[in-house]
């Protein structure tokens, strides 16, 4: 089924995005039926979807979705991205078309549309991966009687994004956009909509944490993606929402969803390697990276690679550790300390652990005997000591990393950016 034959049934009032530019639910399905019926030259054309705004978005693949053979999410800067020849745009391709017209009702028969999302490029060159609808919502916990208010942190045309739309829309909450600004502007969006859900990096969530604003939300359901969630952050966020449903959720664009975690503690379940989960396999390869099977099988890709018994290598490095598998970072992000790998993320958790550090980085820089130093970037609490912190950094990595994964310089500073993702930029140093 399409998109459009999966909203729910609900009053004809009932918001389905709230915000500068509302819609009902009942107005949604109305627009989309007509941008179908009236681009009758767009069926089974392989489809460009600009961001315009979020309503004018969701319209859009809620029209388009089995109607057109492919449709490609085009993020901010899609010039590095490899573009079909005979691809379509939206809106630019449509913007000489007569205004809508009377409703059309179409006998053509539904399609299946393959729908091509664009990695983040956090550590590589972004490129499309396809999926197939029922993949992308095969995690959307349908309730039509959902009193949710989701804020969007993410862009929608990522996948994080995207999974967001959909919990949203196909479970009959309210979605509000918030994908852009800063900390402090989005935490006036969520104030003023009286958001209760919300699903965030963990990067993001610290620099929410910092806005000290956070509290005041009345927050029912808190979901972390698109990074590692440390023990820290998941412990900060149960004692201000102690009554909340508090998820870190395991997805990648290649992928696609994985499965989640709700016992409060990183990482996940050892004996979860032996179990099949919601129709997903899991186990760890001979480079301690983690495989996944997915419940349903991938659209063939170029970038997806599916080993002989259908596991996807996700390229994320992993450790058994006390019943947990614990995750350590991208394998292609590792830090070369000479002939050492050295995983980033794993020494911003261990830094984070102190009370007084809110937000860590770690890089590497070159060095002519080592190859790569690691390095840090730090925004600690106002009024910390730096000097005595530095030692006390030192002590706390002493007990946890060998001595080839501890910083050897420290860059004290006033804020750490994200990319387009929400994630922690990689790409250079804030220094």
């Amino acid at each position: 089924m399409a998109f459009w034959q999966q909203l729910p049934q609900l009053p004809s009032d009932r918001l389905a995005v709230d915000g500068a530019l509302p819609l009902s639910f009942e107005q949604l399905l109305n627009t989309a039926t007509q941008l179908r019926s009236t681009h009758p030259e767009l069926h089974g054309k392989a489809l460009a979807l600009k961001y315009t705004s979020t309503t004018e978005f969701l319209c859009a693949l809620l029209a388009f979705d089995g109607w057109c053979s492919a449709l490609y999410l085009l993020p901010d800067s899609p010039q590095e991205l490899a573009m079909p020849a005979d691809l379509m745009h939206w809106p630019a391709d449509a913007a000489a078309k007569a205004p809508l017209s009377k409703l059309r009702h179409s006998t053509e028969p539904t399609l299946e549309t393959v729908w091509y999302l664009a990695t983040s490029g956090t550590t590589g060159t972004p490129k499309w991966i396809p999926h197939r609808f029922a993949s992308l919502c095969r995690a959307v916990k349908s309730n039509s009687a959902s009193a949710l208010r989701w804020g969007l942190c993410y862009q929608p045309y990522r996948f994080a994004g995207l999974q967001v739309l959909l919990q949203s829309v196909l479970s009959g909450a309210c979605l509000i956009d918030a994908s852009s600004g800063d900390a402090h502007q989005r935490m006036q969006i969520f104030k003023r909509y009286q958001i209760n859900a919300l699903s965030a990096t963990p990067s993001l969530w610290r620099q929410l944490l910092m806005t000290n604003q956070l509290a005041e939300l009345p927050l029912q359901q808190l979901t972390l993606g698109g990074e590692i969630a440390d023990q820290s952050l998941l412990s900060i966020l149960r004692q201000l929402f102690p009554t909340a449903r508090i998820l870190h959720i395991y997805a990648s664009t290649e992928a696609g969803v994985g499965f989640s975690v709700s016992d409060g503690q990183a990482g996940f379940p050892e004996a979860w390697l032996q179990q099949t989960r919601s129709g997903i396999q899991m186990r760890i390869n001979a480079e301690q990276h983690l495989c996944i099977k997915p419940a349903t099988v991938p659209v063939r890709s170029q970038h997806i690679v599916v080993d002989a018994d259908g596991f996807i290598d996700t390229g994320d490095v992993v450790q058994l550790q006390s019943g947990r598998v614990q995750f350590l970072g991208r394998a292609n992000g590792a830090i070369n300390v000479g002939g050492n790998k050295v995983h980033p993320e794993q020494v911003e958790q261990v830094l984070m652990q102190h009370e007084a550090v809110l937000q860590a980085r770690v890089y590497g820089k070159a060095s002519s005997v080592l190859g790569q130093l690691v390095v840090a970037d730090v925004v600690t609490k106002p009024g910390s000591d730096h000097k005595k912190l530095q030692s006390q950094l030192m002590q706390l990595c002493l007990t946890q990393l060998q001595r080839y994964q501890i910083p050897t310089r420290y860059h004290w500073v006033a804020e750490l950016a994200n990319n387009s993702s929400g994630k922690l930029s990689r790409k250079e140093s804030n220094v």
